[in-house]
């Protein structure tokens, strides 16, 4: 069914793309905000080789990863992502992966803020397990997904906390908290996505 596998893959966005890549994201807000032509595109990823990768695919996968979660955002957003400060670059880039996947935003809702309010110390790879079977019964297509897929979606899902911030590395996955900056608040807003905001502050 062609509805239910868009819905399905609109839920889950690009996250098996990659974490945060802060580096490769301010690099390429830059060059979104030159409004490439597809040439030129090429141009700066393959030839140029602006995001410094050992081979054109990894390139061209990582920069194509980037530009969908950035697809939408306004010439000053981006511009706060590639000249901002670390801290507004990472709030502003984690959002926007948020926004492209709604899967991670529900869990940063639903699971991380339980832990939260529970006065629990870390997160466990079981959180995401369970998470996983229950978005499964909204989604059926994820339990036909394979154990592979499945198990990268979770190394990328608790990569993305630890460069946002919110857990301390992907191994301990120690919960920390992280003060969402008023400018993040502002940009989020100005698009109406108080429910990024939400998922974002955890309390």
């Amino acid at each position: 069914m062609v509805a239910s596998y868009k819905s399905y893959k609109d839920y889950l966005g690009d996250l098996i793309g990659g974490s945060l890549m802060l580096k490769e994201s301010q690099i390429v807000a830059e060059l979104l905000l030159k409004k490439p032509t597809q040439e030129e595109w090429l141009e700066a990823i393959v030839n140029r080789n602006v995001l410094q990768k050992r081979s054109d695919a990894s390139a061209k996968r990582n920069a194509s990863t980037i530009k969908k979660r950035l697809e939408g955002m306004s010439d000053e957003y981006m511009e706060k992502i590639a000249f901002g400060s670390s801290e507004l670059s990472t709030q502003l880039m984690f959002a926007a992966t948020l926004i492209n996947s709604t899967l991670l935003a529900d869990f940063m809702r639903n699971v991380v803020l339980d832990a939260k309010r529970m006065f629990r110390e870390s997160l466990d790879a079981g959180d995401w397990e369970s998470f996983w079977n229950d978005r499964s019964r909204l989604f059926p297509e994820f339990a036909d997904m394979t154990k592979s897929s499945v198990y990268k979606i979770s190394q990328v899902a608790f990569k993305t906390l630890a460069d946002a911030g919110y857990i301390e590395t992907t191994r301990s996955k120690r919960l920390q908290n992280v003060f969402l900056l008023p400018e993040v608040k502002n940009l989020l807003s100005a698009i109406e996505r108080d429910d990024i905001i939400t998922a974002m502050e955890l309390h």
